[in-house]
């Protein structure tokens, strides 16, 4: 595991000591332990900490920045496209069941260090049983959690659609849909 003292005098890393949080993997392992949740201003990272919540995106970005506050570039913030369904999430059994499709696309942010998959995005969320389920990754910046992300995921969610054409539903519809499975994974 990738770890390093928070050395840098810039925002996130001073708001990381002020909690008691010198090194990235202390900062990781508080990340992981907040629940998730959409916070108020999907561009503010710093309200991961004062509201004491994020989500993949928004835990992610935050622990990116902190590498790049600390001059760690070999760190990499992911967008990975995986096959969500009642396999990767049990909870989501009921939502697909009166469905016309079985798995719905969904965007997940991770780290990336050497290769290997870091997920901070909440104690119960297991990247194990997603990892085989992605068809698509990409490398991002922390700044485009909010805006590219979305893009590249309606992009895919829009490709898929026109690759099943079963399913009669437009890309509002499907986003839609895949709000409300994102809410009932949030309670």
């Amino acid at each position: 595991m990738l770890d390093f003292n928070l050395t840098s005098n810039e925002l996130y890393s001073t708001a990381f000591r002020e909690l008691g949080i010198h090194t990235f993997s202390d900062a990781c392992t508080f990340i992981h332990q907040l629940p998730y949740g959409r916070n108020a201003n999907r561009f503010d990272f710093l309200l991961v900490l004062s509201e004491g919540k994020g989500t993949c995106s928004s835990k992610h970005a935050l622990l990116a920045s902190l590498a790049l506050e600390n001059g760690i570039e070999h760190l990499e913030l992911i967008v990975g496209i995986f096959l969500m369904s009642p396999e990767t999430n049990p909870s989501l059994e009921g939502f697909f069941s009166d469905k016309s499709y079985k798995t719905i696309p969904e965007a997940h942010c991770y780290l990336n260090y050497k290769g290997e998959r870091l997920d901070f995005t909440a104690l119960d969320f297991d990247m194990e049983k997603i990892a085989p389920k992605i068809v698509r990754e990409q490398r991002i910046d922390p700044n485009q959690v909010s805006d590219w992300k979305i893009m590249i995921h309606k992009h895919y969610l829009q490709g898929w659609l026109n690759r099943n054409p079963v399913i009669q539903m437009s890309l509002d519809e499907i986003w839609k849909d895949r709000e409300e499975a994102i809410g009932l994974l949030s309670q």
